[in-house]
């Protein structure tokens, strides 16, 4: 009993240590496994499914304020959560490289989807072309054509800031997702976005993706499956392109 209640005094005080330091709340679902990864340089994903589920609270940053905004907007019916840590010392170039990289779609067409249940690896975005690209006032639109596996080619458009407060990446859909002659995604439902932001003595990578679209009971756990997949593949691509001191 007493081994039990020491965990549990124990696992209270590091989530509310971990709160103070990324201001997310002392009552979150995140585990201590996660935390601990989170603190070991590793990427964390979160399948939370809603966005009530959010763990990042208001006033951490106005990036993710305004990730927060668009998010409780969509109100995704699938939604990942994703956070990654690493030293303020040694990155301070960090959000230069953030605009750099996630400025390169061509990068997009050498992400690789792994299929882990079916043993198989295709490229996740078997097209990915530049249509219009206007830069202003430390902010770039870039309108684009993809094609995600398995679906049909649609118009994106990618939204990149960056200023002393850090830097923001959002793609949205601008046109329907279709699977054969079946709409998969409604245009402005599929979203993905990205910050990064000092915080501490730290820099933070912080994260959503979702989708506002039916959960099919039949084909639920197979569509959250492939979701977390691409989300996971996605972010761990972009991440490993950093050049990140530890």
């Amino acid at each position: 009993m007493k081994k039990i209640l020491l965990s549990a005094i124990t696992a209270f005080f590091t989530l509310n240590i971990f709160s103070q330091q990324i201001s997310f709340p002392s009552n979150s679902s995140w585990s201590k496994k996660e935390i601990e990864n989170l603190e070991n340089g590793k990427i964390v994903i979160r399948n939370i499914k809603k966005s009530k589920k959010i763990s990042i609270l208001r006033g951490t940053n106005k990036y993710s304020d305004e990730m927060l905004d668009n998010f409780e907007q969509l109100d995704p019916s699938y939604l990942a959560e994703i956070i990654y840590k690493m030293p303020k010392r040694g990155n301070e170039s960090i959000i230069k490289q953030a605009v750099e990289i996630f400025s390169d779609i061509n990068l997009y067409k050498e992400i690789i989807y792994s299929d882990e249940k079916k043993g198989k690896e295709r490229p996740l975005f078997p097209k990915a072309e530049i249509k219009e690209r206007i830069d202003s006032n430390g902010e770039i639109r870039i309108t684009t054509n993809l094609r995600m596996d398995m679906l049909s080619e649609y118009d994106s458009e990618l939204v990149i800031k960056s200023d002393d407060d850090g830097f923001f990446f959002e793609q949205h859909n601008t046109e329907p997702l279709k699977w054969h002659s079946f709409t998969a995604v409604k245009s402005g439902k599929m979203v993905a976005s990205i910050c990064c932001f000092e915080h501490g003595e730290d820099y933070y990578v912080y994260a959503l993706g979702g989708i506002k679209a039916p959960r099919i009971p039949l084909v639920l756990y197979e569509i959250e499956r492939q979701f977390i997949g691409r989300i996971e593949d996605f972010t761990v691509f972009y991440i490993k392109r950093f050049k990140i001191s530890r």
